[in-house]
Formats: structure tokens, sequence, C-alpha cells
């Protein structure tokens, strides 16, 4: 009697399947996402090597909030003959809005320096457009973490 109900039991946990509620993703979206996500991997790539006109070079040039792209290039400039070149690692990365032309990304990352004292990372809502090709920042906001102020 014990063993039937054994076998009964183990029979209807192992009908139990996993059952995913989220929506699915299109063929078209997964290529957009892959095509933004390329986008930060040019970034990492920029850190990667200390290169601040390649950074510079992912920001829009009419880009004014919250720096200019010539605020951009300098403080990239002061950044990498500070520390090097540094790692670019996400953490975490939503999407708010992705468009064909435009995407709104929610961003977590931070950045690491050989030194350790050029340090860095941080949560931020990234605005992107694409120019050709080629995706490029048009504006960014930092967000504060939940719980911290």
């Amino acid at each position: 009697m014990r063993a039937s109900r054994l076998a009964t039991a183990a029979l209807l946990l192992s009908s139990c399947g996993y059952v995913s509620f989220a929506r699915r993703i299109s063929d078209d979206e997964l290529r957009l996402r892959s095509d933004v996500r390329a986008y930060y991997d040019e970034v990492a790539r920029a850190f990667a090597v200390g290169n601040a006109d390649a950074l510079t070079l992912l920001f829009d040039a009419a880009m004014t909030k919250p720096m200019t792209r010539e605020q951009v290039a300098a403080w990239g400039r002061d950044f990498f003959a500070k520390h090097g070149p540094a790692s670019f690692k996400i953490d975490r990365m939503e999407y708010e809005r992705l468009g064909h032309e435009n995407a709104v990304v929610l961003l977590s990352y931070r950045v690491e320096t050989k030194d350790g004292s050029g340090n860095f990372g941080g949560t931020e809502r990234d605005s992107l457009s694409k120019r050709g090709r080629r995706w490029v920042v048009t504006s960014w906001e930092k967000i504060e973490a939940p719980g911290r102020k």
C-alpha cells in the first residue's frame, strides 16, 4: 500500500514540468537585442584598450544630457591617463523600449581598473539611437539603487 502511494506520488511529480509565463520573443526582437548588446560590447572594448577616442565615438555628436560629447572625450582622456585600460562589465540589462531606430536600456554595470582606485559603477537609463548602422547613446541618467539615497 505504502509503495503504491509512493509510486503514485512519484508519477504525479514527474509529470509536472516547467511552465513559463514569459512572453515569446520574436526573431526580430532577438536581432535588435543582439545589435544593442553589440553596442555595449564596443564600450567594453574601448575600456579594455584604454581608447578615449573609440569611447567618444559611441556617443551622439548632438548629445547634451548629462554631458556633451566633448565632455565625454575629456573625461575619457583623463580617466585612461590616470588609470589605463579597464574592464567594463554588465551586471544587469533590461530593455525598457526597443525599436529599429531607438532603444531605452536600464543598465547596471561596473568598471574596474587595474589599480582599483578608478573603479566605479551604477545603474543608469541609457537612451540610444541608430545612426546609420551604429547605435550611439543620445543621453543617460543615473538611477538610484532602491533603498539608497
